[in-house]
């Protein structure tokens, strides 16, 4: 059935009539017209069977024999039945008993066809909130009890739990009797105050690894009612233990490969100055030491991006000259931009830079080299060969701007996702880290980036860095 068909099916009434008044003839001939369904019976029996059968919404009785036990029977079947009985008002007697039951309607046989139609449309108006609230709490309730971590209506009035499902109960010791709200004695009291303090802007506390029942959780905590909150608790302990064996192992790698590397710069840098090395080996030496020393960058760089993801890196900003930053990139990627006989141009605005260009910006220098070593090391692999890659700078009132543009163009199939990890496409030796750590490390120092590609204008990298504030420039 489609779903525009079944919400006209729903919005249906299927009504029962008993008795024989014949007020009603007229009344089922229009209630027929509006497309709710009739069912029609005159006696107890039949009226009990058809109501056990259809389950209708609504009962009209009228000038219907011993009313009051049939529609007591009924009520054993579903106590929330809802009736409308049809009463002749000068003859009291013969209704006052119906004022035992609940959710009851009364109307005056007297009454036209309109007021009855007007009465039952009442009851429609009713019935269908009560269906949508109905199904609401049903689809609610399944969404629920189909999370697989722990799911919490909790008041915060009381601490009582409300309502909790089936990984909740499984986890945490969730009691009848408990009359705290489950995770808050594990919070700091700041924080626990904090939480259901101001209840009229229905806000969303986010806590992340949060210590409670021998585990670590993130936990959500969102008003959805007055004094009624949804709690969500997802168990972090193996991401966390996960994460911490990586930093470990990170800094092992860390400590084991740069001790040695830091010897070798120390060593060639005396062979470069001090071994008396014709100008043939000297070359080698720097090449030794330059290789060595961005082998050391990129080690610091491993730990770094670790530090850079859980947000636990605090930068060691101060202004540096970018343009400085940028050469130290170029020549982290020289031995690629030899073999693919590749030209770099450098630009302030329109004017080519020769040798030096005083720009300043503001953040850590060992990232941002790492960052641009990353960007142009990129442009470079995605460049075609004997092609020519141009940086261009451009000085505005709060920021630095860089545009690193090569010929290539950044396959349609990581476009979306250029800037995620291990987002690469055709590179052989490629990690898919490149563009995704040199986007931290633009967020980490206050500035951004960004791309545009295409086959007919190539792609452009571009980079927004914050300069000094005065008062820097003061000092």
């Amino acid at each position: 059935m489609r779903e525009d068909c079944y919400d006209e099916y729903r919005k249906r009434l299927n009504i029962l009539i008993t008795g024989n008044s014949p007020l009603l003839h007229s009344v089922m001939l229009e209630l027929h017209n509006l497309g709710h369904s009739i069912s029609i019976t005159k006696i107890p029996h039949e009226t009990l069977f058809v109501y056990a059968s259809q389950q209708p919404d609504l009962i009209i009785f009228s000038n219907f024999e011993n009313a009051y036990n049939t529609f007591s029977s009924i009520r054993e079947i579903n106590p929330d039945a809802e009736a409308l009985f049809v009463i002749d008002i000068n003859n009291p007697e013969s209704f006052e008993n119906f004022f035992d039951f609940h959710n009851v309607s009364f109307i005056s046989s007297t009454a036209t066809t309109e007021s009855i139609i007007s009465k039952i449309s009442e009851f429609h108006k009713a019935i269908i909130r009560n269906k949508q609230s109905a199904q609401n709490s049903k689809l609610y309730d399944l969404i629920l009890q189909g999370l697989p971590f722990p799911a919490i209506l909790v008041c915060a009035c009381n601490g009582e739990t409300i309502l909790a499902n089936k990984a909740a109960l499984e986890i945490l010791p969730i009691t009848g009797s408990e009359s705290r709200i489950p995770f808050t004695s594990f919070l700091p009291e700041d924080v626990r105050n904090n939480l259901f303090t101001d209840q009229k802007t229905y806000r969303t506390h986010s806590l992340k690894s949060v210590c409670a029942y021998d585990k670590f959780w993130d936990l959500t905590f969102e008003q959805v009612a007055p004094s009624v909150f949804l709690l969500l608790a997802v168990d972090v302990t193996e991401q966390r233990k996960q994460l911490q064996l990586r930093e470990e192992m990170e800094r092992i790698a860390r400590h084991d490969l740069r001790s040695p590397t830091a010897t070798i710069v120390g060593m060639s840098r005396i062979l470069e100055t001090e071994a008396n090395l014709d100008s043939d080996y000297k070359q080698l030496a720097e090449i030794i030491r330059k290789t060595s020393e961005r082998m050391i960058r990129q080690i610091d760089t491993s730990l770094t991006l670790i530090r850079l993801e859980t947000g636990s890196l605090v930068t060691d900003s101060h202004p540096f000259n970018l343009f400085g930053a940028i050469t130290a990139a170029i020549g982290d990627v020289s031995q690629l931009v030899e073999e693919k006989e590749l030209e770099i141009q450098c630009f302030l605005e329109d004017e080519p830079i020769q040798d030096e260009c005083p720009l300043v910006c503001y953040g850590e220098a060992s990232l941002i080299i790492t960052m641009f070593s990353n960007l142009v090391k990129n442009a470079a692999e995605a460049a075609p060969e004997c092609s020519t890659i141009t940086v261009r700078l451009s000085d505005t009132e709060q920021s630095i701007i860089t545009e690193i543009h090569n010929l290539g163009e950044v396959p349609n199939s990581i476009k979306n996702s250029f800037f995620d990890r291990y987002a690469t496409h055709g590179k052989r030796n490629g990690t898919g880290l490149g563009t995704y750590s040199a986007k931290l490390i633009a967020k980490v120092s206050g500035g951004d980036i960004s791309f545009t590609s295409s086959w007919n204008q190539g792609t452009s990298l571009i980079t927004t860095l914050p300069k000094p504030s005065e008062n820097l420039n003061r000092n």
